[in-house]
């Protein structure tokens, strides 16, 4: 029995490393991947770099907010969380410190605790491929259970059988048990309450403050952009000072535990592709030549190596060399293949602005490309465009919609840019209120609740019809 399993367990291995590259590299940006391949060139002398540029490819710094200093007032505090929602967490100065000095990757990081792990094969080999499946803020973006369907064939082929619904669970369950706490969260809500459940039992507080955290967090997340401190605390029922409490436990949270993982220097967007127009008025995408180095294989290595035959150690750095190769030449063909989908669907947007923005989902980019939602995915996160109107995620162009009159849809990021240009034109002695707006989108054949336009006001940080009338 044990020698039976220690045999299929060598199995896997030996096929494993190519489908892990090949993954890895679709999820990393240009710039993780350049350190990547630097990592990988000190380590296989046949693979050599030459780094290009590429004329105007690179833009200036990658914004990145800053976290809110901390108030002693309610309201400031409240104001001070909003901010921390939406910006990158910084901790005190020792966190700092750790972070900026730490060395290791965050999927190298889960791995190591793993290994420590007395794991069935089937539930090894799905831990890791949860842990490829993060984002580097160490957010599980993708449905899981997608995710196991994609991968069904490998389990049927290596263990006898997909994934179980409960397996597909306890994988979940495992990765998000590991440190950083809150990695492997769906949502924003999720990972927060993972680590308030985390640091509970050391928080040397009353408990109801950690029984009012975990209240705010579970029903008014959503509010802490937008409610005071005192209506929140008159809402709860609280006393004032022990929502202050509760929020400044809060803010020991990080909304981004994978980010201390993370390269600190300052991030430049090198575009992966650029957008032109052809001369007939066809817009096409091309990759960018300065988005990563040229890598090539060494010939004066190849040929001794192929002279002295496939005895030593060499011959698999050779093969792991073209693995290398094939992996990158797949994902820049799969990263154009999918950024031209994107350019025919959208281009209105291309020759219009973002007002002319269509409604856009992964599954029907992944239909045009014949590829899996989850692989769509994959190559639209920290993957940039650069385009005649700016600098764009790939994401970017994807998102919720909304319904129209005559049965159509409308796309979100459409909605936004027609709200912040009538905001832009409107009598600042009379503000347009969300209902105002939401009237004129119905007078459009536009469907859209007051709670939707406010929404959307908010996400562009625009103040209510109030605040601005005030200013």
């Amino acid at each position: 029995m044990k020698i039976t399993l220690t045999t299929r367990t060598s199995q896997q291995l030996s096929l494993t490393p190519q489908l892990q590259q090949a993954i890895r590299l679709l999820t990393l940006s240009n710039l993780e991947l350049r350190q990547e391949l630097d990592d990988f060139v000190r380590d296989n002398p046949l693979l050599e770099l030459e780094d290009t540029q590429e004329a105007g490819a690179a833009d200036g710094p990658a914004e990145s907010g800053e976290e809110s200093e901390a108030s002693s007032t309610a309201d400031e505090e409240l104001d001070s969380l909003a901010d921390w929602k939406t910006s990158d967490y910084s901790g005190d100065d020792d966190e700092r410190e750790d972070r900026d000095a730490c060395p290791v990757r965050l999927a190298d990081h889960l791995r190591d605790q793993a290994a420590g792990l007395h794991l069935a094969p089937k539930d090894r080999v799905w831990l890791e491929i949860l842990i490829q499946a993060l984002d580097p803020d160490g957010y599980l973006r993708d449905d899981p259970f997608e995710l196991a369907q994609s991968f069904e064939a490998l389990f049927v082929s290596e263990f006898d059988g997909p994934l179980e619904a409960e397996e597909v669970s306890i994988g979940i369950k495992l990765l998000q048990s590991l440190d950083p706490p809150g990695v492997g969260a769906r949502t924003l809500q999720e990972c927060l309450s993972l680590q308030l459940q985390e640091l509970a039992p050391r928080f040397d507080g009353p408990e109801a403050v950690v029984d009012l955290a975990r209240l705010v967090l579970q029903d008014h997340l959503e509010s802490l952009a937008s409610v005071n401190a005192a209506i929140l605390a008159k809402s709860l029922q609280v006393d004032r000072d022990l929502l202050v409490e509760a929020l400044k436990l809060l803010r020991r949270l990080n909304p981004k535990p994978g980010q201390r993982f993370r390269d600190q220097h300052a991030a430049y967007m090198i575009p992966d592709i650029l957008v032109y127009k052809t001369r007939s008025g066809q817009w096409r995408a091309r990759l960018a030549n300065g988005s990563l180095p040229r890598l090539s294989i060494n010939q004066e290595y190849a040929q001794a190596i192929k002279q002295a035959g496939s005895e030593g150690g060499l011959q698999q750095k050779l093969q792991e060399a073209r693995w290398m190769l094939k992996n990158i030449q797949q994902r820049s063909d799969t990263i154009l293949r999918v950024s031209q989908a994107i350019v025919s669907a959208q281009k209105s947007f291309f020759d219009e602005g973002p007002k002319a923005m269509r409604p856009l989902v992964l599954r029907d980019i992944a239909e045009r490309c014949e590829l899996h939602e989850s692989t769509v995915s994959r190559v639209t996160n920290q993957k940039f465009m650069l385009t005649p109107q700016g600098c764009f995620e790939l994401k970017y162009f994807f998102g919720s919609h909304v319904g129209t009159d005559d049965g159509g849809t409308a796309s979100a990021t459409a909605l936004r840019a027609q709200i912040q240009d009538w905001i832009k034109a409107e009598d600042s002695d009379k503000p347009l209120s969300d209902q105002a707006i939401a009237d004129r989108f119905s007078g459009q054949g536009v469907v859209v609740a007051r709670r939707t336009v406010a929404k959307y006001r908010e996400s562009l940080r625009i103040a209510s019809a109030s605040q601005r009338k005030q200013r």
